[in-house]
Order: C-alpha cells, then sequence, then structure tokens
C-alpha cells in the first residue's frame, strides 16, 4: 500500500451523493481513486454517521433504497479499515480534542484517531480541516 490516512464522511458520503461543489466533488473522486493503491482507517462512528446521512437523503426522496444498499454494499469492497483502539479508551482523548479545538465529539473522534496514528485525514469539513491545521496534522493530498 502507497499509504494510509484517516477518511472523514464529508469525503466518502460525496461518493453516494455527488452534491456539494466541483472542487469537492473532484477531491473526494481523487481520494476514491487513491484507494486503488492506499487504505483508509475510520472510528467507529464512520459507519453510523454514513447510514444516518445516507437515510436523511432517502427520506427527503434524494436517494433510493436500492441506491443506498448499493452504496453500501460498495464501501465494503472498498480498502476501508475501522480503529482498533476500544471507543471506551479513546473517549478521554476525544474529549480533550474536543475541547482543545472547539469541535464536536464526532469531528473530534477524526482528529483524534489522525493524531494518535501520526497519519494525514481526507476531510471536506472547513472546521476539522481548521482543526487539523492548528493541530499539525496534514490534509490528504492526492497526487495528480
Amino acid at each position: 500500500m502507497a499509504g494510509e490516512f484517516v477518511l472523514d464522511n464529508s469525503v466518502s458520503i460525496r461518493w453516494a451523493l455527488q452534491d456539494g461543489s466541483a472542487t469537492d466533488r473532484a477531491y473526494a473522486d481523487q481520494v476514491l481513486d487513491s484507494l486503488e493503491g492506499s487504505a483508509a482507517l475510520v472510528p467507529g462512528l464512520w459507519y453510523t454517521e454514513t447510514i444516518h446521512v445516507l437515510r436523511c437523503y432517502e427520506d427527503d426522496g434524494k436517494l433510493g433504497e436500492s441506491a443506498l444498499e448499493g452504496f453500501v454494499y460498495h464501501l465494503g469492497q472498498l480498502p476501508i479499515s475501522l480503529d482498533p483502539a476500544s471507543p471506551a479508551g479513546t473517549q478521554l482523548a476525544v474529549a480533550a480534542v474536543s475541547r482543545e479545538f472547539k469541535l464536536s465529539g464526532y469531528d473530534a473522534q477524526y482528529l483524534e484517531l489522525a493524531r494518535r496514528r501520526n497519519l494525514p485525514i481526507a476531510t471536506l469539513d472547513k472546521n476539522l480541516r481548521k482543526a487539523a491545521k492548528k493541530a499539525g496534522v496534514p490534509i490528504y493530498r492526492v497526487c495528480a
């Protein structure tokens, strides 16, 4: 593998929804393409967050049930691994990151994982990008 990075839901959800700015979609597509030679690491929250966002779009009529199921199946085929650390073992660190960088507990999980594992983070979330910069965590860059 060329490398490992932390994958934020703000990127992976673009793969299903194809919304957001052209720049955001292009970045998300480049991250997806990069998984041919790299691997992503996610906190356990990522799975629930993904389903939550997809179900909201399904409830709004913007995504069908078969599209949701197909996308979830596709995600399962990608080299995306769950952080092996116990959530109970990281909760105080997540709280500290949330407090220090004024992030939601959700976003703090991604930043805490990237810091702990010394990995770049792929994110489109502006607050998370700003916090990553302050924390010295690089934003995952895809070589063109």
